[in-house]
């Protein structure tokens, strides 16, 4: 098994080490400019044209939870992958925490109006504002996957009302659910606060913009 491995700026020799420890029986190395020889799978990150192309692969893996920039260059080069091809990204390598962390910190500063305090502060000026009210101060999802349901998990301890859209339907506790592009109007409608998590895609490339 032949593996070939790019990231313009990961730590090259480091992942190379760590994926023959992992995969013994697997010959692994850096994919460079002229490299043609033949491989079984690539692992990438914003992969050059050149790398991809012509080979008999057997999967691609995207070292990332999107796969847009590969996406946009099969549009411009379909030669560059086989459409028979796999393509794989990771759902969750740490970004499930981090996502949450700066969910969480957003939705609180808008909450508790820290944006207008600030105006405030820079005018030297001091007046208290009224409160938004929780149970009117509704978060909405956009994107249900794995991401999307640790962000909603961390916004429940703070008893907001949560609604989420995705293509299917889901089945979260505490999460009134929307599906489909018939129900995106109905879901954005009560929104105060939007978090986008979808995929970047041609299917959700302006998404919003068209209503």
């Amino acid at each position: 098994m032949d593996i070939i491995f790019y990231h313009p700026t990961f730590d090259t020799q480091w992942w190379i080490e760590a994926l023959r420890k992992a995969i013994p029986q697997a010959r692994v190395r850096a994919w460079k400019s002229g490299d043609n020889d033949p491989a079984d799978y690539a692992l990438v990150w914003h992969p050059p044209v050149e790398m991809l192309a012509g080979r008999d692969l057997k999967a691609v893996f995207a070292l990332g939870a999107g796969v847009d920039s590969i996406l946009s260059k099969l549009k411009a080069h379909p030669e560059m992958l086989k459409p028979s091809v796999p393509l794989f990204r990771l759902e969750d390598t740490g970004m499930g925490e981090q996502m949450q962390e700066y969910a969480v910190s957003q939705v609180l500063h808008w909450f508790r109006r820290f944006d207008d305090y600030r105006i405030q502060q820079n005018s030297s000026h001091w007046q208290p504002l009224p409160e938004y009210h929780r149970e009117d101060f509704t978060i909405g999802i956009l994107g249900a996957g794995v991401l999307g349901s640790k962000v909603a998990q961390s916004l429940q301890t703070w008893r907001f009302p949560l609604r989420c859209w995705s293509r299917t339907r889901k089945s979260w506790s505490g999460v009134q659910s929307f599906a489909g592009r018939e129900e995106l109007s109905a879901f954005l409608s009560q929104c105060r606060v939007l978090i986008n998590l979808l995929p970047n895609t041609p299917e959700t490339v302006g998404i919003i913009n068209q209503q």
